[in-house]
């Protein structure tokens, strides 16, 4: 793994801690003592790869409700509280010319020292591709916001420790070494288990991928330095981050997946998807949001 992978596994790892669930249901990203909730409220869109409506409320009376897919912010659905809400509400997708009063409306919804919530809901059947809307790294780019930081490296002069180097521990099962991906579906390519064959439509974006657990278990692919960081960090945290899986399901027991990191053509991100008793874990190259999302509808199918 390149220095530029080493905050978003650090950004992996901090799923380990177990999300705060308000009255209601909604999920607490951002406590009154974070330093900056807007930082976790775009964090939490960049994630959604998945067609979503997000709805945040603040405990300062504020609360919005964005679209999100593809990690873009499709429009604005609903606000609360909020002044200068109607060129973003009235616009059928958000524009260019709309992005300085989203960011106005998001700054007073992920107000300091005032407690951020989310929940989520489905907008509709998974799209294969998004080209609407503003894109969360635009935005995070304006604010001057690095989405991969963790939060303590928020403050001036801190500098983000990289994780501690994982020691993998051998998995009681096989491995399986699959052939890179073919120009045409051949066999095995579109059969097979969900994960199997998402992974497989990912090629060649998807890099390095493991799947644990399901019909699959111990099926990797990718060079072994990658596959073994992943499959170190599922020996000791894949168990906290199905947690965090479940909290951001709409529906138990359904599919499911993000994309963590921010970089949209350079660098890489980690994807993190679950179906049934699988669970895959792999390495992205570039954004390759678009490729994932042709890949999961297609699984879907």
């Amino acid at each position: 793994m390149n220095k530029g992978t080493l905050p978003i596994i650090a950004r992996l790892q901090s799923l380990q801690s177990a999300a705060r669930v308000a009255p209601g249901g909604a999920r607490v990203i951002a406590s009154i003592s974070d330093q900056s909730p807007l930082a976790a409220l775009l964090r939490e869109v960049n994630e959604t790869m998945l067609g979503r409506a997000l709805a945040f409320e603040s405990s300062n009376g504020t609360s919005l409700t964005l679209e999100v897919s593809g990690r873009r912010v499709l429009r604005l659905t609903a606000a609360n509280g909020l002044s200068g809400v109607d060129s973003c509400l009235s616009a059928q997708a958000l524009e260019d010319e709309h992005k300085d009063d989203l960011i106005k409306l998001l700054q007073s919804v992920a107000a300091p020292r005032c407690e951020l919530r989310v929940s989520a809901s489905r907008i509709g059947r998974e799209r294969e591709e998004v080209s609407i809307g503003l894109p969360v790294a635009l935005l995070a780019d304006l604010l001057l916001i690095d989405l991969n930081l963790p939060e303590a490296a928020s403050e001036p002069g801190l500098e983000p420790e990289p994780p501690p180097e994982l020691e993998p521990k051998a998995l009681p099962r096989s491995k399986v070494r699959l052939p890179p991906a073919a120009s045409e579906p051949g066999p095995g390519l579109a059969t097979g288990p969900m994960l199997g064959r998402f992974a497989r439509g990912c090629s060649p974006a998807l890099i390095a991928w493991l799947i644990v657990g399901g019909e699959e278990d111990g099926t990797t692919d990718g060079p072994e330095e990658m596959i073994s960081h992943l499959q170190g960090f599922l020996e000791v945290e894949g168990e906290a981050l199905s947690l965090q899986l479940d909290q951001i399901s709409t529906e138990p027991g359904t599919p499911v997946c993000i994309q963590l990191g921010a970089t949209l053509t350079e660098g890489h991100s980690i994807l993190c998807a679950r179906s049934g008793e699988g669970f895959l874990l792999g390495v992205i190259e570039g954004d390759g949001t678009q490729t994932l999302m042709r890949a999961w509808a297609a699984a879907l199918a």
